[in-house]
């Protein structure tokens, strides 16, 4: 008994001294955990950014009658969910963690509507979204769970400049929180950066009041349209300063340094000093030494790295330079190191992944772009003047070659619509649609004056303004800011992103090329505005005209130029033999116009006609191989589409000389024969179509002899 006692007293000794071990054990534990975790952090802290290798689509708006979306902030928490705000509708959408991996379909969900052009989106430390509503000139919360609003500060519908617990702002783009819960922002048209205190207060950390480009300490320091703004981790500020090209940083002093950019509208990698942006619109944190930047107009993703060392020297570089993007605008890094964007001109959210990821899904094509047909259901009929019933002339159409194709000249695709009219005649806003890119007007007091809207492009005007540079009442409100030199002449323009333009709203007058030239569709996917417009009076029975139909061998020699014959009818026939290019010079006309006009056609093809005259085999249709439907995106294709001497614009002659046998549909371009080894020795009819948009048609026809081939 003694002993079983004893043998008790021990085990409750153990136990007794094991419990007062405890609390020192799970200290240990915990603390050796901290360690862990500490350790990961600073070595995960001290990698190199991930090295990117792919691009993947992690969601998109979908619509069963597809409309037009261009989403632009883009925010994502810890757990993985993605947010971006979309400038069209004023909805703020939440892409659900986990469903855009391995090919899933993204679960999209709106978690707040009613907003004015929303941009920027940043997470506060209660996950909370802050919004830049910039149509709205104002700044959000918004919960993400109960998708409750709330205004942080600003007033709605007003704009302004005041700091203070009733400020105002200017169709503010950028926001960035940072670790106390002040809220940082881009005051994009008033050219300063603000801070939002926790309490409310808000007051200018940087910039003055006009823009400019001035490094210094706050009021002294000058900004043109910043846009992007993120929290560095020495509390400095990084901002996207849009209009000037550059990458600046605030210190917490309000002291603006430029860190990168020389200035150049352009897409240049190099050092900080001798690198270009164009149009640097959003940042996001990489580590204490780089960061990415959403390079929108140069439409690219680039890193910027600060690090110097014996290996490591500051550099920028444009991120998957092979890969091609459309206006990328706001950028987010998920938790394991992905850079989630928005690619506002294909309207959708990607990602750039390293090797091995699982993140992406599946594109369905139909919600990509908006088509013509979808969009002449959306506008009303009406002419880009006024009465907008009254019946105009066309003086150039879509894919018109403009320039000269010559060695050393340079030659693009025209990519519009031409409505001529009267000088200081008031072009007018052909579709109601609210401005989205935050520099949205170029080449101001030249000829090419434009303006951008989401849809539809108006150049050759004078934005904002009448003959006379006088502001139009329309614009009344503050959305038009004009630049003056030092004798009051025009020397910038600048619209604010958000302002809303109605059908038939003055756009501005014409300038001495006398002509509005239309662009219709999507930045980068535009189409023929023939094909998205319903002009009221407009017709077109004249066939078009072919001048003459030229045959060249494979190395481009002249074999036949019918131009060169008198009568081509009575010419022996041409035997041909190879791999040939077929050139059809034509030209169009349209009721109405005037004689002198020429006009691009709308197809091209040619068709080879046995001697009884039927088609020839794999000739049972028109090769219609050129179609201006779309254009190429690479201007440099013009020489595979209009042959050597082609030529049209303001001045000089218009020649438009295609080559036949290449190919141009749906944008796409390519080379191509007509190969008479795959047709029987004899004699055949070549024949060169020419047709214009509304279906009139002419054809010439060639006889030709194809030679036996040894």
């Amino acid at each position: 008994m003694v002993a079983a006692n004893k043998e008790s007293y021990n085990v409750n000794q153990t136990n007794r001294d094991f419990s007062s071990k405890l609390p020192r054990i799970v200290l240990l534990v915990v603390v050796l955990a901290v360690i862990t975790v500490a350790v990961w952090l600073v070595w995960r802290w001290m990698q190199p950014p991930p090295p990117f290798a792919a691009v993947v689509t992690l969601g998109y708006v979908e619509s069963p009658v597809r409309s037009y979306y261009e989403p632009f902030g883009v925010a994502a928490d810890e757990d993985g969910n993605i947010y971006f705000s979309e400038s069209i509708t004023g909805r703020i959408y939440k892409i659900a963690a986990g469903s855009y991996k391995s090919g899933a379909q993204p679960q999209v969900s709106i978690v707040a509507e009613g907003l004015e052009t929303p941009s920027a989106l940043a997470l506060d430390g209660d996950s909370n979204l802050i919004v830049a509503n910039t149509g709205a000139h104002t700044i959000l919360r918004i919960d993400p769970t109960t998708k409750s609003v709330t205004k942080i500060a600003g007033e709605a519908g007003v704009s302004g400049s005041a700091d203070g617990k009733d400020a105002r702002f200017n169709a503010p783009v950028g926001v960035a929180v940072g670790e106390d819960g002040s809220i940082f922002v881009a005051d994009t048209y008033n050219d300063r950066i603000r801070a939002i205190s926790p309490d409310g207060q808000v007051r200018t950390i940087a910039g003055g009041s006009e823009p400019g480009f001035i490094d210094g300490a706050g009021a002294e320091a000058r900004f043109d349209t910043p846009c992007g703004i993120a929290v560095a981790e020495d509390g400095s500020l990084i901002v996207a300063d849009t209009g000037n090209h550059r990458i600046r940083r605030v210190a917490p002093n309000g002291q603006v340094t430029t860190i990168a950019g020389t200035g150049d509208a352009n897409e240049r990698d190099g050092s900080p000093s001798e690198a270009a942006f164009d149009e640097p619109t959003a940042i996001a944190i990489c580590d204490k030494d780089s960061f990415y930047v959403a390079d929108a107009g140069g439409s690219a993703i680039r890193l910027v790295s600060l690090k110097s060392d014996s290996k490591v020297q500051p550099s920028v570089k444009t991120e998957l330079s092979q890969s091609r993007f459309n206006r990328p605008t706001g950028l987010a890094v998920l938790p394991n190191g992905e850079l989630a964007f928005a690619e506002s001109g294909n309207s959708l959210i990607r990602a750039l992944v390293p090797v091995g990821s699982k993140l992406g899904t599946q594109v369905d094509p139909r919600f990509m772009f908006l088509s013509a047909e979808r969009l002449r259901e959306m506008v009303s009929p009406r002419w880009p003047f006024n009465p907008p019933e009254a019946r105009r002339d066309i003086a150039g159409t879509f894919g018109e070659v403009r320039g000269e194709v010559l060695p050393e000249h340079d030659a693009w695709f025209h990519n519009g619509l031409d409505v001529p009219g009267a000088y200081g005649e008031l072009a007018r806003a052909i579709f109601t649609e609210r401005v989205t890119h935050p520099l949205s007007v170029d080449g101001a007091a030249t000829t090419r004056e434009r303006v951008r809207l989401p849809l539809f492009g108006y150049i050759h005007v004078k934005i904002g303004r009448d003959q006379n540079d006088q502001l139009l009442p329309n614009f009344a409100n503050g959305a038009v800011a004009f630049r003056r030199d030092q004798q009051g002449q025009i020397m910038g323009v600048r619209l604010r992103r958000g302002t809303l333009i109605k059908a038939g709203d003055a756009i501005g007058a014409l300038n001495r090329l006398n002509h509005v030239h239309l662009i219709a569709g999507q930045p980068g996917a535009e189409f023929n505005a023939l094909a998205a417009l319903r002009l009221p009076g407009i017709s077109d029975s004249i066939p078009p005209v072919i001048e003459a139909v030229m045959v060249a061998d494979e190395q481009g020699n002249t074999l036949f130029d019918t131009m060169a014959k008198k009568d081509s009818k009575a010419s022996a026939n041409l035997t041909l033999s190879g791999r040939l290019r077929i050139f059809v010079r034509t030209y169009d006309q349209a009721d109405g116009n005037a004689k002198y006009r020429r006009l691009g056609l709308y197809r091209i093809g040619y068709q080879i006609l046995t001697a009884a005259g039927t088609p020839a085999p794999s000739f049972d249709d028109t090769r219609r191989n050129i179609e201006f439907d779309r254009l190429p995106a690479d201007w440099r294709t013009v020489p595979l589409i209009y042959a050597e001497g082609s030529q049209s614009g303001y001045e000089g002659a218009t020649i438009f000389k295609y080559i036949a046998t290449n190919h141009l549909r749906g944008g796409e371009v390519r080379e191509d024969f007509f190969d008479t080894s795959k047709l029987p020795p004899g004699d055949y009819t070549l024949r060169a179509i020419s047709e214009d948009f509304f279906g009139n048609r002419s054809q010439r026809d060639l006889p030709i002899t194809v030679a036996k081939t040894n």
